[in-house]
């Protein structure tokens, strides 16, 4: 009965316990602790203390240590290589210290710890490859097949599995790995399902509905971030499609919404094929739209814009119903090349698309650009 206490039920706990602990710091804190060598150090000393406790309350409570590869397990399938092999190295660690305080530390030990840990890194990179499984049955299928084969007996043997102790504790590590396996596939669950959700609210709310790229709220906070970068170079593109209102007072609004939503997605692909993560295409409000160049000169972006206009100009824009349509657009832009902050550097570039309607507008204004 003590066995199906502490081996189903408690140890299992006590693993959980610590794997949602371990998840909630990382996922509070790791963006705050930029340096690695924090980060791991910080998990090396959190699992070694664990996995201590848990190698000398399973060894001299049974004269053998149990679940130690549940957290690397679980980390193999649910947080990444890196940070699993991490996990898995400290294995061997954790259990040559409990071994050492129990007096029981000797080469031939860490020789058959060494061994079980390659084996079941083995183990996992095998399952990972079986493509009909999905990842909770890769999961579920590690936990209980190295959980049940690999615990150490104070010998030093993988002999549990050959003797009369199978029933006596096989049966209760099958109990907990089982616990372990349901809890941590339903908080994963929950967790990647929440996550999703958030990431479609993230999404929906900083994203313009018609034409799916960044909307306003969107730029204010990218502008807000960024304003302080004083050593990275911003260009600034702003465009203003000219005469929209008459393509909507001619072709309705729902025909006019239809081009807003074409030209748009020529803009972004154009752009995104050119600068890839260098831009960022927002849709400023109505019919302007706004284009950020990180690092990008004042001359390149100007020479980009005019090959997205004649692109445009040779582009076949026509309405649900087939009629043909024309979109041309004004345009400015400014950058901060010369020390002018990004809040000064949309002005200018605001104020240069005016110019560009002034003008007589389906024209690109840049009053700083020294192109013949």
């Amino acid at each position: 009965m003590n066995e199906i206490v502490t081996l189903g039920l408690i140890m299992p706990i006590m693993n959980i316990c610590f794997l949602f602990c371990k998840f909630h710091f990382f996922r509070l804190y790791e963006n705050e602790i930029r340096q690695q060598f924090l980060k791991y150090g910080v998990l090396a000393v959190f699992f070694l203390v664990f996995g201590f406790v848990m190698a000398t309350f399973s060894l001299n409570y049974f004269q053998f240590i149990s679940f130690q590869y549940t957290v690397p397990i679980t980390a193999f399938f649910f947080d990444g290589r890196k940070r699993s092999y991490f996990t898995f190295i400290l294995v061997p660690l954790t259990i040559a210290l409990s071994l050492s305080v129990n007096g029981l530390f000797s080469l031939k030990a860490m020789m058959v710890v060494l061994i079980e840990a390659v084996g079941t890194i083995l183990f996992c990179e095998l399952i990972q490859l079986l493509n009909k499984l999905d990842v909770f049955a890769k999961y579920a299928t590690s936990i209980i097949i190295i959980n049940i084969i690999t615990p150490i007996e104070n010998q030093y043997k993988w002999n549990l599995v050959l003797t009369d102790q199978l029933s006596t504790f096989s049966l209760p590590i099958l109990i907990g790995s089982i616990i372990i396996t349901v809890l941590v596939c339903s908080y994963v669950k929950v967790m990647q399902k929440r996550e999703a959700t958030m990431e479609k609210l993230e999404y929906e709310t900083n994203h313009d509905n018609l034409t799916a790229l960044l909307n306003y709220r969107a730029f204010s906070n990218y502008i807000i971030r960024i304003t302080n970068q004083t050593k990275v170079n911003y260009t600034i593109l702003m465009i203003d499609l000219d005469n929209f209102k008459r393509i909507n007072d001619q072709f309705g609004h729902l025909e006019g919404n239809h081009l807003l939503k074409s030209f748009a997605k020529k803009l972004r692909h154009f752009f995104e094929i050119k600068y890839q993560e260098k831009v960022k295409v927002f849709r400023f409000g109505g019919e302007e739209f706004c284009i950020v160049l990180k690092n990008v000169s004042l001359e390149d972006g100007y020479e980009t814009i005019w090959e997205f206009e004649e692109l445009l100009s040779k582009a076949d824009y026509s309405t649900t119903d087939g009629e043909q349509a024309t979109i041309t657009f004004s345009g400015g832009i400014a950058n901060t090349d010369k020390k002018i902050n990004i809040h000064e550097t949309i002005r200018n570039a605001d104020a240069a698309v005016y110019m560009a309607k002034s003008n007589g507008r389906a024209q690109i204004v840049c009053p700083d650009c020294s192109i013949d």
